[in-house]
């Protein structure tokens, strides 16, 4: 499903993430006009295609009430005019109530996306995030009981961020019902408080090798698990390439990561062959392994057919550390940095 993003920069924002800035990121600073929305969808609009509109880039859920009526009633339009299937919405885990969920669904919202950025209290805090990994469970718990599909957005790479707190995150994004999920690299934008720290040497970016090996890693452990990741990495015009102070951007990130993931898991199930998909062809030439263009993804292993489904599994189950173990050894999410590198 093609989607239309309205950015709404930093709107509904009470307070500006460390990692933050919304005109460096998108170019947009302030908020679009019903005249200008018009003029921008009309460039989506196809015969026998259809998308859904999505609102990003701010806290939708804290914007006034009757700003959000109005660009809801915008978007409700093209749904009578039968060619939008629904509106998303993002927002932050602690703007998120029964009361404004209700309204939500009643004005045509069909999926949330919350930025939750990390389930461990302590990158929370670092990050300036002011809300904690309860507030994101609290808000996973009323869009389910109020049958609200949803998605979480992760960062990589956070102040305070390690690996095990990332494949940590992504078991929890599991265990919360997201039916997808979004994962970025944390980049070092032009004016975000966050270069200042970088520049002062109180930050490391993150190498883009490891932000390669990370988010593989998070992938496989989401999708075995049924949480589609709709998104890898950061998506920057070329025209502001320019405010990318630091960090691991690369603008095919999303297909390192899947190579990267698609290597892994050669080398941990040792097929005799591999079956590929015409998605799959510009990364598979560079991996050590016989294979041939197919219908569905998948290896032959001990002369029979694995699907990439139980491949990633396999490899999940042995090839990726189990940090679920944090919650079996007493160690609480506001102690991450403190947990044992033996659990």
């Amino acid at each position: 499903m093609k989607i239309v993003p309205v950015f709404l920069p930093q709107m509904g924002c009470k307070k500006r993430c460390l990692f933050c800035d919304q005109r460096s990121a998108t170019g947009f600073s302030q908020l679009p006009s019903i005249e200008e929305l018009n003029k921008m969808i009309n460039k989506y609009i196809a015969p026998d295609e259809r998308f859904e509109i999505a609102f990003y880039g701010g806290t939708f859920t804290a914007l006034p009430v009757l700003l959000q009526k109005r660009y809801l009633a915008w978007a409700d339009e093209y749904i009578r005019k039968n060619v939008c299937d629904g509106i998303r919405i993002s927002t932050r885990p602690d703007e998120i109530n029964k009361e404004n969920l209700i309204f939500l669904k009643k004005n045509g919202v069909k999926f949330v996306e919350l930025g939750a950025q990390s389930f461990c209290d302590d990158v929370l805090h670092e990050s300036e995030r002011n809300h904690s990994s309860k507030d994101i469970e609290k808000a996973c718990t009323l869009l389910k009981e109020l049958k609200i599909d949803f998605g979480l957005h992760l960062m990589i790479g956070l102040p305070g961020d390690e690996k095990w707190k990332d494949l940590f995150s992504s078991w929890k994004t599991v265990e919360n019902g997201a039916k997808t999920c979004r994962l970025h690299p944390t980049i070092v934008l032009k004016g975000a408080p966050l270069e200042s720290l970088y520049l002062d040497g109180r930050y490391r970016a993150v190498r883009l090798d490891e932000a390669i090996d990370i988010c593989s890693d998070m992938m496989a452990i989401l999708e075995s698990n049924n949480v589609k990741v709709i998104r890898i990495g950061l998506f920057v015009p070329d025209e502001l390439m320019k405010n990318i102070v630091a960090g691991p951007y690369h603008p095919r990130f999303g297909e390192l990561v899947k190579g990267e993931l698609l290597k892994k898991v050669v080398k941990f199930v040792d097929p005799e062959l591999l079956i590929y998909t015409e998605k799959q062809a510009s990364i598979v030439r560079n991996l050590d392994v016989k294979a041939i263009a197919g219908r569905e993804l998948g290896f032959v292993v001990n002369k029979r057919f694995v699907s990439w489904k139980d491949a990633l599994k396999e490899y999940v189950s042995g090839g990726v550390e189990d940090v679920r173990a944090i919650e079996r050894t007493g160690t609480s999410r506001n102690q991450c940095s403190n947990r044992s590198s033996t659990t």
